[in-house]
């Protein structure tokens, strides 16, 4: 079982470069509740994200994993709180979180610093 998750893990990372995000679909996230996701993110039990540490941005460690394939879902931007994305649900041991591929947060980034113009 131990193997068969880490060759799922390894998978979903050679497969695709993901980056975390604050799921809280259609709501705005509250500073506080990114304080706490941030702090989270510091877990060494869960995994990186560039806002909560720059240098293991690239460099996710998964406690376990569960893809609910073809699930859609409002993901939050921590930079604008209230940027919808497409995202797959994980379970991260203790908690969910949403993942998206960095290629989707850099065009709605894009999106939002039009909008902000």
């Amino acid at each position: 079982n131990s193997e068969m998750r880490d060759k799922a893990i390894q998978q979903v990372l050679d497969d695709q470069s993901y980056y975390s995000t604050v799921l809280r679909p259609g709501e705005r996230v509250s500073e506080t509740e990114l304080k706490n996701w941030a702090d989270s993110m510091r877990d060494p039990n869960t995994y990186g994200d560039e806002m909560a540490n720059i240098a293991v941005a690239d460099h996710y460690h998964i406690q376990l994993v569960i893809f609910r394939a073809g699930e859609l879902l409002t993901v939050v931007n921590p930079r604008d709180g209230c940027v919808e994305y497409t995202a797959f649900l994980v379970n991260v041991g203790t908690h969910y979180k949403a993942l998206v591929p960095r290629c989707e947060l850099d065009e709605a980034r894009k999106n939002s610093e039009r909008l902000n113009k």
